[in-house]
């Protein structure tokens, strides 16, 4: 009973979306696919099969460059998406405005609120996709460390919600005109390996989990996709 009692707190405390706001990401999203699609080419790897979009679930990706939430949104053409940004992308109220607009959660690495916590859960409740990228910054060093240690507050924020989470594994470029490559992996339900009630310790468990499934993805593009592209070549 208490979490039924909670689960429609959160979906309360995350209101509806306005509709001005959806107006306008429906409208950059659609009139802004053309020009990425032409860029990016986004070619999109399914090693476990294609894993179901519909109700609300998790995003987790990597974070290599600055353009990651384009390519996601890509990855989802037909999904609302709503992106974890921190509060340092919106030093202005113009800029806390756009974000906002574009359906972002903004939130304070150093102080994460309650407020932000119960949006995201009631996000996910509300059958939403919710993006986030569990490293928790950019990584320059991605050609020597691929992955950054992740941060567990993704985990504990789909529990909450009883969403599974879908990691998928964006491949950086090293040329601008290069082709994306994403790599798609199939959802994790969180709920059903943590229990109701997890542990700190269960939850870094998990936590490592969804790396190494990062990293499974990652191996899959560099023993399949890059190894046939480079014997294509050079035959």
């Amino acid at each position: 009973m208490n979490s039924e009692k909670n689960s429609k707190k959160n979906v309360k405390k995350s209101k509806k979306t306005p509709l001005f706001h959806n107006f306008c990401y429906d409208f950059v999203k659609i009139t802004g696919a053309p020009a990425a699609l032409i860029w990016m080419r986004p070619k999109i790897h399914y090693p476990f099969g294609r894993p179901s979009k519909k109700g609300g679930f998790m995003v987790i990706s990597n974070h290599p460059t600055f353009v990651d939430p384009i390519v996601v949104h890509l990855a989802f053409p037909f999904r609302r998406m709503y992106s974890v940004a921190t509060k340092d992308l919106c030093a202005t109220p113009l800029r806390r405005m756009f974000f906002k607009i574009a359906h972002c959660i903004i939130v304070d690495k150093e102080n994460f609120s309650l407020s932000s916590f119960h949006e995201v859960v009631g996000r996910l409740e509300q059958g939403k996709v919710v993006v986030i990228f569990p490293e928790g910054r950019v990584n320059r060093e991605a050609d020597s460390e691929p992955l950054l240690a992740f941060k567990s507050g993704a985990v504990l924020m789909a529990h909450r919600a009883s969403a599974p989470i879908l990691p998928m594994f964006i491949v950086k470029n090293d040329k601008w005109y290069k082709r994306q490559h994403i790599v798609m992996g199939q959802p994790l339900d969180i709920a059903s390996i943590m229990g109701k009630m997890p542990t700190m310790e269960e939850m870094n468990k998990v936590t490592d989990l969804l790396r190494e499934k990062e990293e499974e993805l990652k191996e899959y593009y560099e023993s399949q996709i890059l190894k046939n592209h480079l014997i294509k070549h050079k035959l």
